[in-house]
């Protein structure tokens, strides 16, 4: 595996933790770009265009992309697969794989009733959230002061005026942003250099989530695109309520091995690596080979890996995931994400890829139970994140999201991970940030971890029907004491590299 510390691509958008990935590089189809180029000139924000907004949904848009052969990003939560490509013999392709995937009995005629990713998800099992939260869970990605940072590149001849209008109208509709108007507390627009312009709202981080950023520059896009022309927006539908929130978790997840606890107030640190191409490719394939997700690939290993280290057989990981499963949904702007508790047993000395299924079942029953367990804050979350090149055209400016600051307090440490695609929707490289609360785990701790994470994945890679205890040749040396702050021993193709700027995480 190469570390290269390579710094990731400044289009980086949220995603829920299921995405399955190519085997291959898929063809150019619509929406693709043969020089990475495209998304500034994407297509205006339509209805039916908003991406996927539940685990569940995420996994059928792959499974979509998948079946047809175009790259994931093009297929939305709206999008109908007879319009997008479809034909007879890639529905009988995509319900082979649904079937064994999502572990649902589909009957043959279930895409056409169900045609969409959404409306396919909700006839696999899905079922809407009953609350949101908990309060106090892991929402965000890099350490803060409980304020989030929505940054928006804009890019083109820029009417001041017509921004202005639009944030009052997006604020109008959108409860979390009714304060951001160029000019208040908050809200800046600096300018990059001609024609290219940072816009930044800064909102309280209890009023958004880690879903709201795409429809963020969406919303706006439009916004501005109708003012700029003289006239007022017209939406394509209002915003709803959410779930009711919840005000506190059911379980807590697993605490690494070594942590102690911090207060509330922690102060907390990152470490940053990069996965190469090569090493995402063989993930990719393991993940489709056995009918899961490149999440439940890394959620297999971190279980084994901490049961390793003394965390006894019983692990559980928090994963923020959205709870967007209506068009308006969404569309919004606001807190409308779960921390969900996947707990998964590791005990009998399993194979690499029977602890795979039990992870598995055990994820898939967590994305379709409407009430399904909520992580406590503190322990290990896991989080994986896309890459993503879309824009919005607005009257000649293209608006496209910028990596987010959002505040981390709850977890103990945090695992990110951030798939990087080809124009082509080809497996390109992983990012990951280990985001660790100093008075918790520590410096030496996280860096230790995510380097024996590592070493485990490529081990299950080389071996994947291996009981676990034979996976890397031997047990693993517990974690460092935490609060060392010094960096872990680790060899040099380990070693973690600087953290990036900016980079958006969860978990």
């Amino acid at each position: 595996m190469s570390l290269s510390g390579q710094k990731p691509p400044d289009r980086l958008v949220p995603s829920a933790p299921t995405t399955l990935t190519a085997l291959t590089a898929l063809p150019r189809g619509a929406g693709g770009s043969g020089d990475g180029g495209g998304a500034e000139r994407a297509a205006p924000p339509a209805s039916g265009a908003e991406p996927p907004g539940t685990p569940l949904q995420e996994i059928v848009r792959d499974l979509f992309a998948e079946a047809i052969g175009v790259p994931r990003r093009t297929v939305h939560a709206d999008s109908d697969f007879f319009r997008i490509g479809g034909h007879p013999a890639a529905a009988a392709r995509l319900l082979a794989r649904a079937r064994r995937v999502l572990g649902a009995d589909l009957d043959d005629r279930v895409l056409h009733e169900a045609p969409t990713p959404a409306r396919f998800a909700a006839a696999a099992g899905e079922r809407p959230a009953a609350a949101t939260g908990p309060a106090g869970a892991l929402d965000g990605a890099l350490d803060g002061e409980g304020s989030a940072v929505l940054p928006l590149r804009l890019r083109g001849a820029l009417n001041a005026g017509a921004l202005q209008e639009a944030l009052g109208d997006v604020g109008h509709r959108h409860g979390a942003l009714r304060n951001s108007r160029l000019g208040s507390a908050g809200t800046r627009l600096r300018a990059l250099a001609a024609g290219d312009h940072l816009l930044e709202l800064t909102l309280p981080a209890d009023l958004v989530d880690l879903w709201s950023h795409t429809p963020l520059a969406a919303e706006l896009a439009l916004a501005y695109r109708a003012r700029a022309a003289g006239r007022p927006p017209r939406w394509e539908g209002p915003v709803p309520e959410a779930a009711p929130r919840a005000r506190a978790g059911d379980l807590a997840p697993t605490v690494p091995p070594g942590s102690r606890p911090a207060p509330a107030d922690a102060r907390v640190g990152r470490l940053a690596l990069d996965w190469d191409a090569g090493l995402h490719q063989r993930l990719a394939r393991l993940a489709a080979a056995q009918g899961a997700t490149l999440f439940m690939v890394v959620h297999a290993a971190l279980a084994a890996l901490l049961t390793r280290l003394g965390a006894g057989p019983a692990i559980t990981v928090a994963a923020p995931v959205p709870a967007r499963d209506s068009a308006a949904l969404r569309r919004a702007v606001g807190p409308y994400g779960r921390v969900l508790a996947l707990s998964v047993d590791t005990s009998g000395d399993p194979a690499f890829t029977a602890l795979l299924r039990r992870v598995r079942a055990a994820d898939l029953a967590a994305y379709r139970a409407g009430t399904a367990a909520l992580a406590r804050p503190g322990g290990i979350a896991l989080s994986v994140l896309a890459d993503s090149g879309e824009a919005y055209e607005a009257a000649g400016l293209t608006v496209r999201a910028a990596p987010p600051l959002l505040p981390l307090r709850a977890a103990a440490l945090g695992l990110i991970l951030t798939e990087r695609h080809t124009p082509a929707g080809a497996p390109a490289g992983i990012a990951v940030t280990a985001a660790y609360q100093y008075d918790a785990v520590g410096e030496t701790a996280a860096a230790h971890l995510t380097g024996q994470l590592a070493a485990l994945l490529e081990a299950a890679l080389d071996a994947p029907a291996a009981a676990l205890s034979r996976l890397g040749g031997g047990a693993r040396p517990l974690l460092a004491p935490a609060g060392t702050g010094e960096h872990a021993a680790l060899s040099p193709a380990r070693r973690p590299a600087p953290a990036p700027a900016a980079v958006p995480v969860a978990g």
